[in-house]
Order: structure tokens, then sequence, then C-alpha cells
């Protein structure tokens, strides 16, 4: 619906805002010019066992719902034990909040749901199922043992296909089930080459799978992610993916080259990276008084997920925490046509991405502390403290704490992701507090800490430093060490 008394071209402004340089965009451009063509939320990895862990999936379909959507996309990982008890859950709440797949108002809003890895094989997933059998369920129930397209058809009153296509509004679909092996791509290649003249050269279309297409996201380049050579000739394809669990905070979550890449972020819970002093696959971190690590299932309550609203030039793809019920960061505008091709290449994004900044003033207090390792062993340990970092329309993703001897040369180099990162920036503390053994510093010589912000794609705000150059702890026979 246009503003009345606004007399403003869409092309126009939405020209403007991406030649504005800014990281991302603002919510909902469509009140300045016509209504979106199309609108349908993106979610993923919701990893359902019981009928209580339906509660943020339930939130964020009622959103969706509220926001008035004529579809529902979910990339895989319906269900975390493959259970057909978790299938009929899903099922529940999607025809609890859309009734016969309707909205209040009697549209139909289209489930486009595939599986994922978990969906197959989560039943026999170690760690993972020991509560599955303390809560009374059984692998006896696997999907695969009971046959997937039989249960999902009774679950879902719809027919289950290796690939299926489903036209919302104009706008096609593509879904391509899970599969083991490197041939699990095999069966939608084949319905491209058959199928593929069928899509409309002048629309988006949308595909959909569990694992990633190689070399896209900043989660493609593992041994899951599929082969996306096949979308090189179709620059209008937009692809959507999870299975990596990655944040939407992080810039790198969307990519473009000959096609549009997009990692949808978990329902239930976010990759930890590795690489870093509190990096971690714990599954619930590391509580010790030395550098804990972050929980990577932190009680499953880590929802976030996409709207997206398809306009004749253009998409608009929100961001929302679905926990905290708020925008996480600012929206992507994606053009479609000609300039599809740049925007999004990570060149590009880099360059727009907001470097972090410690406040005017900041230093770092260094200082030593006895305590445990991980290992459980007695150590001494550095302790950095400083303020928190910030970007306007952005957020610090980590730091990095240069050891620097008195001749410039740096001896030592540690990283450290912000405690927050995959979440608010509301959430960061107001004060980092890092730790790490004091044996990873050098024998000998004088030095001092420089610690550096830096955003996802890595690009470092100024840095802040230690005052005075000292030795190891312990070395020094009057050290100035502080002594936490």
């Amino acid at each position: 619906m246009r503003h009345a008394g606004l007399d403003l071209s869409r092309r126009g402004f939405i020209a403007a805002a991406l030649a504005s340089g800014a990281a991302g965009g603002c919510r909902s451009l469509g009140i300045f010019g016509p209504e979106p063509n199309l609108t349908f939320g993106v979610i993923s990895d919701l990893h359902i066992t019981t009928p209580e862990s339906t509660a943020t999936f339930r939130r964020a379909l009622a959103y969706f719902r509220d926001r008035g959507v004529d579809a529902v996309v979910v990339t895989g990982d319906l269900s975390d034990w493959g259970l057909r008890s978790g299938l009929k859950h899903v099922a529940d709440t999607w025809y609890d909040v859309f009734p016969n797949d309707r909205a209040p108002d009697g549209r139909k809003v289209e489930k486009i749901f595939c599986t994922g890895n978990h969906d197959y094989d989560g039943y026999w997933y170690g760690d993972m199922t020991l509560d599955m059998h303390v809560q009374g369920y059984s692998e006896e129930e696997a999907l695969v043992k009971l046959g997937m397209k039989k249960c999902w058809e009774e679950a879902f009153h719809e027919p289950f296909e290796q690939v299926r296509r489903r036209t919302v509004k104009g706008y096609d679909f593509i879904s391509s089930e899970w599969k083991e092996g490197k041939d699990g791509f095999k069966e939608a290649e084949a319905w491209f080459a058959a199928n593929g003249k069928t899509l409309d050269p002048k629309k988006p279309f949308f595909v959909l799978t569990h694992y990633p297409f190689r070399n896209t996201t900043s989660c493609s380049g593992g041994g899951d992610a599929y082969c996306g050579d096949l979308f090189k000739k179709y620059s209008n394809a937009v692809t959507f993916s999870g299975h990596c669990h990655w944040t939407l905070n992080d810039e790198r979550s969307i990519w473009q080259g000959d096609y549009t890449a997009i990692a949808v972020p978990s329902m239930s819970y976010t990759t930890i990276p590795g690489g870093y002093e509190n990096g971690s696959d714990s599954r619930r971190g590391n509580p010790k008084a030395s550098m804990a690590k972050l929980p990577a299932r932190p009680e499953f309550r880590e929802a976030q997920g996409y709207l997206v609203s398809v306009f004749d030039d253009h998409m608009e793809v929100e961001r929302r925490d679905f926990t905290e019920g708020v925008e996480a960061a600012p929206a992507w505008i994606v053009p479609l046509g000609a300039a599809a091709e740049s925007r999004y290449a990570f060149a590009n994004t880099k360059k727009r991405t907001p470097v972090p900044e410690f406040p005017r003033g900041a230093k770092v207090d260094a200082s030593v502390c006895n305590t445990e390792d991980r290992d459980g062993h007695w150590a001494i340990m550095m302790r950095l403290e400083f303020p928190s970092a910030h970007a306007r329309n952005g957020r610090v993703y980590d730091y990095e704490v240069r050891v620097e001897m008195e001749d410039g040369s740096v001896a030592v180099v540690k990283r450290f992701l912000a405690p927050a990162f995959y979440r608010l920036e509301r959430d960061e503390p107001s004060r980092q507090n890092f730790l790490f053994n004091a044996m990873a510093l050098p024998e000998t010589g004088k030095y001092r800490f420089r610690v550096y912000p830096r955003n996802c794609f890595g690009v470092p705000g100024k840095p802040i430093e230690s005052k005075a150059f000292q030795s190891k702890p312990g070395k020094d026979k009057s050290p100035v060490w502080k002594t936490a």
C-alpha cells in the first residue's frame, strides 16, 4: 500500500538504497511501493523431539501467519531423532497454526518442507539419542524403518517424492530430499535436465536442500556440501539450505556469484566455529574457570529464520530472532536481474560490512591467575579484560589478541569469539574477559598485548593495548603483572 502524499519511484528508491553502501537495508521497504508479489517464511533444523520442543517452531509459524505469508519453507532436519512421533509433532504444530493449510482469512498457505540427515539417521546418532531412550522413545519407530514416504504422507497429507516442484503465485520452489552419499543431488540434476526449460527465466526460482552448495556461503566448504555447478546456467536461481546451523548475524550467510545462495539458520541451536580459544564442538560448552568454551546446544533455544518478500526487481530478506521476538540484523536487499551477480559477492559485502571499534580511551588490563586448565591441570593463566567493541548497523564477531615484542614482531596470536556473536548485540557483556595458558608466551624478551576487534570477514578495527612491556610471568625477579 502506498502512503498518501508519497510520489516516490520504487526503482529509484531501491537504487538509492543500494548506492548508499548500507550493510543491509530497512525493514519492509514495501511501504514505499506495491505490495510484494510473494511472501514466504524460511526456517530450518527444527530438531523436534517431544511436543514441548515445538514451542519456538509454533512461535515462528504464528509470526509468519500474522505477516500474511503465502508459504513456509523448512530446509530439513524437521526431527532430531528421525522418528515418526517427531514428524507427527511437526505436523500437529503446523495444523494447529494453519488448519487445513489455511490462514485465518481462508487463504491457502503452502507448506514446503524437505528432509535432512537427522530425519533419516538421527535415531543412531550416539549421544544425541541417549535422551531419546530416557524419555521412552525407541529407534523401532525410525522413519526409515517404517518407510519415509508412508510416514510423510500420513503426517502431511501430500505426496512424497525425491524432487518436488511446487508453484506459489507463479513462483517455482524445487525441493530436493536428503540422501546420504555424494550422489545425493543426482535426482535433482536429472530433474533439471528434464524440466529446466519450463522454468520462467524472467522470475527467480527457489531451490531447497538440506546440505549447502559448495563454495557459496561461509558454511559451505565442508565435505557435506553439494556441487552447485548446475546453477551456473541459472542466474535466477536462489538456493536456501540448512544443516550448518550458521547464524544469520554473519554477513557471509548470503552469497552471490553465478546464482544466489542463502544459508538458513537453525531453529534449535547454533554451530560454534572452531579455531578459537573459546570455540567448541562441545554440546554443553566447558564450565572450567579457564577460558570456557561456548556451548553448541544451549537448551535448544537459539531460534532464527527469515521472512522473504519478492518484488519485480528485488527481494527483501528480513532476519528474525524468534527466541527474542525481534529483528536480529538489517534486512538484506537482494537485487534481481542484471545487478544480482555482484551485490552480495563476498568481495562487495566485505566492503560494506561495518568494522567494530572500541570506545574511546579503552585499554587492555592484563593480569595472571592460578587455576585449572580444561584438562584439569593446575596452570598459570593470562587474563585479559577490556571493554566490548561495537559497530553501527553491525556487530563484533571476534577478537584477535597479538603478543607483540619490543621490536614490533608478533610472537603469538590468540583469537576469541565474541560470546554473543550468534545472538543480539545487546546480549554482549559490557566487558570481555579472556584467558589463555601463560605457557603459550615466549620464554625470553618482553612484550605487551594488542587486541583487535573484528567483523565476520576478519576486518579489524583500531586496536587497544596493555601499556607496559613485561616478561613472561615467573621470569622477571620484579614482575609488574597484576595478580587476579
